[in-house]
């Protein structure tokens, strides 16, 4: 039989699914698995993943960003194949694989394939690290912010999410657009933007699908730009979000998109994000974000 480590975040989607079950998932798929949980600090103290065929990850964009941690800091010759069981509430990398979570019926079919993933990494600022998801300016950083205010640990995944787009509207419709210099592709953008994001996944926050064509496994980020002029637009999207409108609706209108492998670039506001994580205090100064790629394999169905 295949060897596998487990790694689970308890913690994750409400606790709705314990070790037991993710075990048997493991073992219907044919691996026998040591279990680590992220809450323990000695199971990460014995976290080897080389000694095993694959890795089985149980939880949130948030345990993604930790097990990549772990795993580009250790990197040998090729990746270790990560088997994603998403069980947070938002899944931005899972959506962008186009895996279902646990919560609607997980299977491990054989129709999946192995996915390069690349990952970005930002120089230039007191903050420098890597990501997988997206790093940007603007409404996002923001909306991380101000839900750090709100104890969500009542509501269920889709209500918590419905909320995120309910005070990322209120955010948007206050928000105070900041000048921005992006040197890219040989070409120099200046402007006051909502939002300007390098997205490597198709969904950011809470489910809102920004860059329908990013491809994490295609070496490019998207460049997304939500110009100040195109406020109004972009709160009736988000308004037809709440409403509870498809994920299909149309971004042309207020969204400008640009494929590129690295961006230079200038914002005016004094907040970042890189993935989730919030940078209160950053300085004004050039940032340099660029492409990695191909560092870690997950198995999906793009």
């Amino acid at each position: 039989m295949k060897t596998a480590q487990l790694v689970h975040n308890p913690s994750a989607g409400k606790g709705a699914h314990g070790k037991k079950k993710l075990m048997e998932i493991v073992k219907e798929a044919g691996y026998s698995a040591d279990y680590i949980s992220t809450k323990n600090p000695e199971d990460w103290k014995n976290f080897n993943p080389y000694k095993a065929d694959a890795i089985f990850l149980a939880g949130g964009d948030g345990t993604v960003h930790k097990l990549a941690e772990r795993l580009l800091k250790t990197i040998k010759d090729k990746s270790i194949p990560i088997h994603l069981l998403p069980l947070g509430t938002a899944n931005n990398v899972a959506r962008t694989l186009k895996i279902p979570t646990v919560l609607e019926g997980h299977t491990l079919d054989a129709k999946r394939s192995l996915i390069n993933f690349d990952y970005g990494r930002v120089k230039g600022s007191a903050h420098d690290g890597f990501f997988l998801e997206s790093v940007g300016f603007g409404i996002f950083p923001q909306l991380i912010h101000e839900m750090k205010k709100y104890n969500n640990k009542e509501l269920a995944p889709n209500e918590e999410l419905k909320k995120a787009v309910q005070v990322l509207l209120k955010i948007v419709d206050e928000f105070e657009s900041q000048k921005t210099t992006i040197n890219t592709n040989g070409i120099t953008i200046k402007g006051k933007f909502l939002l300007v994001e390098l997205m490597n996944t198709q969904y950011m926050g809470p489910n809102i699908k920004l860059a329908p064509y990013a491809n994490p496994s295609d070496g490019n980020f998207e460049l997304v730009l939500i110009p100040h002029q195109n406020k109004e637009e972009l709160k009736n999207y988000l308004k037809e979000i709440i409403n509870g409108k498809s994920d299909n609706l149309s971004l042309s209108k207020f969204v400008k998109t640009i494929r590129v492998k690295d961006v230079k670039l200038k914002w005016g506001g004094s907040k970042m994000h890189v993935d989730d994580n919030l940078i209160n205090d950053y300085s004004g100064d050039k940032v340099k974000i660029e492409i990695l790629p191909s560092a870690l394999s997950f198995y999906g169905n793009i």
